[in-house]
């Protein structure tokens, strides 16, 4: 039986320093904004571009990084055009003062 890493532990694997920091900030303001709920990809792609002035398709990949890192699950929502929907697998504890920074 294999134990569920945590966000950070499994950030810390990432080579790139900067594709940890945007993976890191990512799988935050999911945490942040859509805590209760899993988040459309048109959503996520919405906010980050608002927020940080990231493109659609950085996020996009960026997304793709964590499911592929298995911090988020990727699903089909049916009942809006089969669009893709993400949930954190693994939630934290976000500090408080980082919450306030991130807008919630």
């Amino acid at each position: 039986m294999s134990r569920i890493r945590g966000l950070w532990s499994v950030l810390m694997d990432v080579d790139d320093p900067e594709m940890r920091e945007d993976l890191a900030i990512l799988a935050t303001a999911l945490q942040v904004q859509f805590p209760d709920r899993g988040a459309h990809e048109r959503s996520v792609v919405e906010y980050m571009a608002i927020r940080f002035r990231w493109p659609a398709n950085r996020t996009r990949r960026r997304l793709q990084s964590l499911v592929d890192l298995g911090v988020l699950r990727c699903s089909r929502d049916l009942g809006d055009n089969w669009s893709r929907v993400f949930e954190v697998l693994d939630r934290p504890h976000v500090p408080p003062a980082l919450a306030v920074e991130m807008g919630a």
